[in-house]
């Protein structure tokens, strides 16, 4: 394009000596990671996983996930936190159901424990719980009397 502008004469090359930049920042689409939203990801990551096996589960949860993690995010937005920490309880809740089902589903069939196993994270809890921030200060000065 500047070969062009060059060979019309719209643009010499003394114009290009210095050159003004807008640097202005972009919003882009990112959002934090909070468990809410974690933990919903979980509830479709393991459907998802159970779908590909063939594995029939009693309930997938999506539906009632989708709107406790919507209504946890509105509740947190609204400093409503009991109710957002209710939501959440709902969601973790729900992800054990699924992983219990899925574990009695694939008992005995080595080849599906394997799979899981590979796929998801059974083993052990990696789950953040909420603790109130003056509770933790009661509890680390409680441990340090002992």
């Amino acid at each position: 394009m500047g070969a062009l502008a060059h060979e019309t004469g719209a643009l010499r090359t003394r114009d290009l000596k210095r050159v003004t930049v807008d640097t202005t920042v972009q919003p882009k689409p990112i959002t934090f990671p909070t468990d809410a939203k974690l933990v919903h990801a979980a509830i479709k990551g393991l459907n998802r996983v159970a779908r590909e096996h063939g594995l029939k589960l009693r309930q997938s949860y999506l539906p009632i996930a989708k709107k406790a993690a919507m209504m946890a995010g509105r509740y947190a937005h609204a400093k409503q936190f009991k109710r957002h920490r209710r939501q959440l309880r709902l969601l973790r809740t729900r992800r054990g159901r699924l992983i219990r089902d899925i574990r009695r589903k694939i008992a005995g069939q080595p080849e599906l424990q394997t799979a899981f196993e590979q796929r998801t994270e059974f083993g052990g809890s990696t789950e953040v719980s909420y603790v109130p921030a003056a509770r933790r200060r009661r509890l680390r000065a409680a441990s340090a009397t002992r």
